[in-house]
């Protein structure tokens, strides 16, 4: 237990050594590797391992959000990746480590720039299909906006956020889901719609 204490306290202050002296990308991930190689939990270290690796992209490499996520590479290559941990463990193969995650990282950057392609050409296409259609309001337009932030809507969240009445609201969904851009969650209670295509791109593998 004392062990334990000892490494979670090296690793805090490594956590806290900004600025590095190597690469904040590289950084980050032997962050990575100590966290998982530490192990100290009965179980969701990978989850959380994978959490503060992202946290940690984000701030070191000064990024807008946490736009690299590297769960799906390491999924994909799941027996390279450990592999590649306990490598480090054994061998101080660290740059094996390394090369692999930067790999990791041109995959996933190239994946996300497609999916956000994506989703900006699904944006055009859902405004255009409302403008197109008779007597639209611009309350549609606004949803089409919020459904690209969340994904689902329920006319008792609309009636709050547009200040319109509950009919209103659940007739605006209707409209969209006429469109082919939502659809209802059936036996949901209360009603609830989904946008099926958003879901598509941003979960494709």
């Amino acid at each position: 237990m004392n062990e334990l204490a000892d490494l979670l306290s090296n690793l805090d202050h490594y956590l806290n050594m900004w600025p590095f002296a190597l690469d904040p990308l590289v950084a980050a991930f032997v962050a990575h590797y100590q966290f998982e190689a530490i192990h100290p939990f009965m179980d969701g270290n990978g989850r959380v391992g994978r959490l503060l690796l992202a946290i940690t992209i984000e701030e070191w490499c000064d990024l807008s959000n946490q736009w690299l996520y590297m769960s799906e590479f390491f999924d994909r290559n799941k027996d390279e990746y450990i592999d590649r941990l306990y490598a480090v463990s054994t061998h101080s193969d660290w740059e094996g480590w390394v090369e692999f995650c930067l790999t990791g990282v041109k995959e996933q950057a190239e994946a996300t720039a497609l999916r956000c392609s994506r989703l900006i050409d699904l944006y055009k296409d859902f405004h255009a299909r409302v403008a197109a259609l008779e007597g639209a309001s611009l309350r549609l337009a606004t949803i089409v906006d919020g459904l690209f932030i969340s994904p689902v809507a329920a006319p008792s969240q609309l009636r709050k956020e547009l200040d319109v009445t509950y009919p209103t609201a659940r007739s605006d969904l209707r409209k969209l889901a006429s469109l082919d851009i939502i659809r209802r969650i059936q036996g949901a209670t209360p009603i609830y719609y989904y946008c099926p295509a958003i879901l598509e791109i941003t979960y494709a593998d």
